[in-house]
Formats: C-alpha cells, structure tokens, sequence
C-alpha cells in the first residue's frame, strides 16, 4: 500500500527585529547530496497473526539494492521501517564503538543490543530480537567521533536523511513492498551585513553560533531535526497536507569596539524551520531603530523529494529512486 506523497514547499518570510537589527528570512529549496548512501531497515511482523505488527522480525544495513531480498512467512502481516543517510560513507563514523571487537556503524544505525552494526548487505532474520534502535532518532556519529558513545553523539547533525514506513504487508507470490521515504532535514543560511565595527555573534537553538568581525554571505547548510526523523514523517502522515516544521530562536549579540555598554545591543527572534525548505536569514546591522514587522510567502516546490523503493517478496529487488 502507497503512502500519501506529500508535497514539499518553498516558503520567503522577511521580518525586522528591534533595535538595530533587521533580520529578513527567505526560503528556498534544498540542493541534492550525493551518493555513497546507506540504508537501515527494520522488519516487524505480528507474531500471533492478529494484524499487530510489533513483533521484531529481521534488520539489515545496506549500500546495494539490489541486494535487499528477504524471505517472509505468510499468514502474517508485516511492518517495513527505513531510514536512508545520503553520502553515509563520507560522513558518518565507522569503526569499533561500544567496546565492541568488529567494526560498523554507531548511531543512526546502532541495534537494541548497543551494537554497532555491519555493513553486510542482507537481512538478520530474528537474531534475538535485534533491530536497529537508531533508525527513527536524530543522533547520529559522525566521522570525526572518536570510540562513539551517547554523550558524543551529534544533533541537528549536517547530513542529509530520509525516513519512511509501510505497515500492514500481507506476502503474496510475486509481490512488491513499496517504502516511500521522506526527506527528514531543514535547511539553513545566515547572511551578516553592514558590520562596520565590533562583533556579531548569531547563534540558533543548538546547530548554529558563529561570531562576525565583517560581512559574510552566509552559505547554505542541512541539518536533522532533534525530534528524530521518526517524529517529522508520522507528523505528515497524520496531517495530510501539512508541512513539518521546528521553531528555532535566532540570538544576535553586538558588541562594539567602542568601550562601554551603551554601544552593545542583544536581540532575539523565533524562526521556524521547515522540513525540506532551506531558510536563509538575513541580519542587517543599521544605525535607526525602526519598528518591527515581516510576511509570509508560500510556493509549492514539487515532490522530488521522495524516494520509492520496491522490495519483490519473490526475492527480488526493484528501486526508483529520485533525485538520483
């Protein structure tokens, strides 16, 4: 059974802040990652066949489609969970954590076991009850983390990720389980201008601080929602035709070179962040104090940000993917 396929949007919001700052945020789409990508998978079944798929079935870890075939049991319904971490070999940590002897990959694809896991390209098919614990959440450990553990896992991580589910899977010869994944990340870029002396530090919620002597251009940025890509797929589905999004508070704290307080300014604002749109903000330091206001515009930006993948009960794989 298809899930609903949602349609992403590009949003422009100008706003003014207090005081000496004028912040103006426009929205745009996200650009496309590359590959090198790695997909996690959970399967669930409902063991005593009254339609609850929330008995562990198998796991895998995958770079090759065309190696996700999976034998099922019929007379049973099943539950298929997937998240994809784009460009995965570059970015992401693999290496020995958790004491472990073997190497894999740590968060997002760590099992229940606090093991990290291979990448093997096949299905583990009820190995104790193990699954991959990390598929739905928002940590991830990256490739410069060191014997990973849970206080160095990194959110609001800059990788791009998709999630997705299909429940209610009834085996039939020949036939196919479509997975439709979402991309799951916001988009961010910080503009500074008119900084003629003194410092800007722009900080936002916990993925953004940076501090400005001059000018800059900002550059675009993707980031993971805290709430864990789990969280921003089922908000969709449970609110057809709506768009995830987090509110995130833009901190601006001038300091002049001028001596004395007098000359420093503080000033704060709430942005929401949406899924798959990027939000470029704008900070412009002037030397009036003028009122505070801002619009709201709102354009459809297609649907090239979902990716179907068709696994054939029969053992056989077919994927569309787009973007490629």
């Amino acid at each position: 059974m298809k899930e609903s396929q949602l349609q992403g949007q590009e949003v422009t919001v100008a706003l003014n802040l207090k005081g000496d700052f004028n912040v103006d945020v426009t929205q745009d789409p996200l650009t496309k990652a590359s590959s090198n990508d790695a997909y996690g998978i959970n399967v669930y079944y409902d063991k005593e066949s009254d339609g609850k798929t929330n008995d562990v079935y198998a796991y895998g870890l995958f770079d090759n489609v065309a190696s996700m075939s999976i034998t099922l049991l019929s007379g049973h319904k099943y539950k298929f969970c997937c998240t994809l971490v784009k460009d995965a070999k570059n970015t992401l940590y693999y290496g020995q954590a958790f004491g472990n002897s073997y190497s894999g990959y740590a968060y997002p694809f760590q099992t229940s076991a606090s093991n990290s896991t291979p990448l093997n390209n096949t299905f583990i098919i009820n190995e104790n009850n193990k699954y991959l614990s990390g598929i739905g959440n928002d940590p991830v450990h990256l490739k410069e983390n060191t014997s990973p553990s849970t206080s160095n896992a990194t959110t609001n991580a800059k990788i791009n990720r998709f999630y997705g589910e299909t429940d209610q899977y009834t085996p039939v010869p020949n036939g196919t389980v479509d997975i439709y994944l979402k991309r799951t990340i916001f988009g961010a870029k910080f503009v500074v201008n008119g900084v003629q002396e003194g410092s800007v530090k722009v900080t936002c919620a916990n993925f953004f601080n940076q501090t400005y002597i001059q000018d800059d251009p900002g550059t675009e940025q993707i980031y993971s929602f805290s709430a864990g890509p789990y969280t921003c797929w089922k908000y969709e589905e449970d609110h057809p035709g709506e768009t995830y999004s987090s509110a995130g508070t833009v901190s601006i704290n001038y300091t002049s070179n001028r001596g004395g307080s007098l000359w420093n300014l503080s000033s704060s604002r709430s942005i929401t962040f949406k899924r798959n749109v990027i939000t470029t903000v704008t900070i412009n330091i002037s030397p009036d104090f003028s009122g505070s206001s801002f619009t709201i515009t709102e354009e459809p930006m297609g649907d090239d940000n979902d990716i179907n993948i068709g696994i054939n009960s029969d053992g056989l794989i077919d994927i569309i993917v787009n973007p490629s």
